[in-house]
């Protein structure tokens, strides 16, 4: 009786499990990012546009732009433009879950300032297709910035956790929260698969 029970459990959970391991590495999403920083006290708010293409087996390129309002001391608000460009390796670990680690250069441009703010970030971590419409990732990474008005250049540790719904096999709702020693972010949107 037993072996009849596990064999219609298996029978059961194959199916999803073979559904959950759907990973794209190509997509394009947009949404809304928000921000905030301890040390200043100031807050972010604005939209973000990211794109990933899969180029091979196990790398992709991946891009974004963000246009943004920030608080500044004046109580006024200044408006800040983003980009970055980069590239990713994913594998598989199991059969639902992959290993990834991504390398980006980014450049912010801020009205009314006549620098911009240029650094790098790397992380790696695990995204895993936890259901067949549900995937996750957690992800540690390091990010360096140089302002070279006011000779910052520092860097920090910070960690990600993100989750996409898919409604269907190519649109889906992306949550993601990014903490940090100093600043905390999020970001919420939908996303298109292919």
């Amino acid at each position: 009786m037993k072996r009849i029970l596990l064999a219609a459990l298996a029978a059961a959970v194959l199916p999803l499990a073979a559904q959950a391991g759907d990973l794209s590495y190509n997509y394009v999403q947009a949404g809304y990012d928000a921000a905030h920083n301890d040390n200043s006290g100031r807050d972010s708010h604005g939209w973000t546009g990211d794109a990933s293409f899969a180029i091979g087996e196990h790398f992709q390129v991946l891009g974004g732009y963000s246009h943004n309002n920030r608080d500044v001391p004046d109580n006024s608000s200044r408006t800040a433009n983003s980009w970055r460009l980069g590239g990713g390796f994913h594998t598989p670990v199991s059969g639902n879950t992959d290993f990834v680690a991504d390398v980006d250069y980014h450049q912010a441009s801020v009205d009314g300032v006549s620098r911009d703010v240029k650094g790098y970030s790397a992380e790696g971590g695990v995204r895993s297709a936890l259901a067949p419409r549900f995937e996750g990732w957690a992800l540690a990474g390091y990010s360096h910035i140089h302002d070279p008005g006011d000779g910052r250049n520092n860097g920090e540790a910070f960690g990600k956790l993100g989750g996409q719904y898919k409604f269907n096999k190519n649109w889906g709702l992306v949550a993601e929260g990014r903490l940090a020693e100093n600043d905390r972010s999020i970001f919420i949107g939908p996303r298109i698969s292919f």
